[in-house]
């Protein structure tokens, strides 16, 4: 066999070199394209794959609430704790100034010891958080230590944060940004005693 019939045919070594070029242009393509290279709305949902882009996929920030759907993020969507700091918090005192009940996290400081109030820690700080309290009724229970429940449906009560320009919480335990202060008080507006103690719901907004 000749030396020349071992030689590629020119259409070969063409389509060789055609080959390599694409190959190679688009490994260079993968490599040098960026953001910057992509023009603004150049690329939108039905050009991203379902399930493709994750969080780090994202800078920080750089995504708002007005580039997400109304109604597209669901609580399955979001962490426990994400959903978590979307509930109210809540508890229930009860006569003694006791957590009866509570949603989690919160702690009695002072209950009818320094004076007539019950002081509270939430856990966290009150900063930018709502307070709502409400006299929780009852029918029985004995509050008087007589024979017999001393139903209760009536009184007034109030709630603050400690440490703020308004108020300032009386134990020295109190004094943080945590601790808000409940004030039951009888429908005259007059302390409550030990044998007429109210039973308080509290709730803290997101």
């Amino acid at each position: 066999m000749s030396f020349r019939k071992m030689l590629p045919r020119p259409a070969m070594v063409v389509a060789v070199i055609a080959l390599m070029a694409a190959v190679g242009g688009s490994a260079y393509a993968a490599t040098k394209i960026d953001t910057e290279d992509i023009a603004n709305d150049a690329i939108t949902a039905r050009q991203v794959q379902n399930d493709s882009l994750k969080g780090k996929d994202f800078k920080q920030g750089g995504l708002k609430g007005s580039d997400i759907k109304d109604g597209s993020v669901a609580t399955k969507d979001l962490s426990e704790e994400a959903v978590a700091s979307l509930k109210p918090r809540w508890l229930l005192l009860n006569e003694k100034g006791e957590i009866e009940e509570q949603s989690g996290g919160f702690t009695v400081l002072d209950a009818y010891t320094t004076n007539d109030n019950v002081y509270v820690d939430a856990g966290s700080s009150m900063e930018n958080h709502g307070l709502l309290a409400t006299i929780a009724g009852q029918n029985k229970i004995d509050v008087d230590g007589a024979a017999g429940a001393d139903p209760s449906f009536n009184g007034q009560v109030s709630v603050a944060r400690c440490q703020t320009d308004a108020v300032e919480c009386a134990p020295a335990n109190a004094k943080t940004a945590n601790a808000f202060v409940v004030s039951p008080r009888e429908q005259d507006g007059t302390p409550t005693t030990p044998t007429t103690r109210k039973r308080v719901y509290v709730q803290v907004t997101p």
